[in-house]
């Protein structure tokens, strides 16, 4: 046995046992607060935007505009493959998409207190896409903001790979001053 099947066999003799998570009133956290509001600030603090749409059409009208002459797109939404210059089944390696300029996919859930938006692995055609778009848009419905991430754990229901987005990336999480537009 080789020094990482070793180590891997000792992290598996000392795996700790599972706790459940701690039961929440989630009844204290009720601000009656105006859900999209505070969503909306919460997305503006951390540098990111929020736009309303009324429709697929109005989304990627929407984008084409704020970002005009961008070569390599992708759209997960439902009749905008005319947005799209890119197949995804063509693409062997991720690294392949290095140069993706819009991303766009569609979440069922955000939260207010932190403008996070939810995205589960059956929404990301490919895992990396988020990370490495230069323009990443999450489209929400207005109804699937909750007040607190109290209130959206209950809601997550997969088990494979999910990641919650606050944002774009950015200098503050390290050096504690926030330059938008650095990565």
């Amino acid at each position: 046995m080789g020094s990482r099947e070793s180590i891997l066999e000792r992290i598996k003799a000392n795996k700790p046992d599972s706790i459940g998570l701690p039961n929440i009133n989630v009844a204290v956290f009720n601000e009656e607060l105006n859900l999209l509001a505070e969503f909306k600030k919460k997305v503006e603090v951390v540098g990111g935007n929020v736009l309303e749409a009324t429709s697929n059409d109005d989304v990627v009208s929407q984008i084409s505009t704020l970002f005009p002459g961008t070569k390599v797109n992708f759209s997960v939404l439902e009749e905008t493959e005319d947005f799209n210059t890119v197949s995804l089944d063509a693409i062997k390696r991720p690294h392949d998409l290095e140069d993706l300029d819009i991303l766009i996919l569609k979440s069922n859930l955000g939260v207010a207190e932190n403008g996070a938006i939810w995205l589960s692995d059956g929404s990301i055609p490919m895992r990396v896409l988020p990370f490495i778009t230069k323009h990443l848009v999450l489209v929400l419905d207005r109804n699937a903001v909750v007040p607190y991430l109290h209130q959206a754990y209950p809601q997550i229901t997969e088990s494979d790979y999910g990641v919650f987005i606050a944002g774009p990336s950015k200098t503050a999480d390290i050096e504690q001053s926030l330059v938008i537009g650095a990565h």
